[in-house]
């Protein structure tokens, strides 16, 4: 799922996504261009997907390299690719709607 996920955000335009190691855990920290990742998670959370947003216990080295904060898709074991497909059109929406 997260090969998956991951070529499918990054088919979007102005997306970032930070962490690229081949060994990393099932999450997909991003931002995208011009757009506060709170302002992602909050459109997002009106649409019903569940993501989260800020710091994630990294402050410290976003103050450093002067990142806002990022959007983060965490993974399961039990998410499914409609799942994945959902939270990618609710992405583009989101992109959309703050563009």
């Amino acid at each position: 799922m997260l090969e998956y996920a991951t070529s499918e955000m990054l088919k979007i335009a102005g997306v970032k996504i930070f962490g690229t190691s081949n060994n990393k855990s099932a999450i997909i920290s991003y931002n995208i261009n011009g757009i506060h990742p709170y302002d992602i998670g909050l459109l997002l959370d009106k649409m019903g997907v569940a993501i989260r947003t800020g710091h994630h216990c990294t402050q410290p080295i976003m103050k450093r390299f002067k990142i806002p904060g990022t959007a983060r898709i965490s993974l399961a074991v039990y998410n499914t690719k409609e799942e994945v497909d959902i939270c990618i059109r609710a992405i583009k929406k989101a992109k959309l709607m703050l563009s």
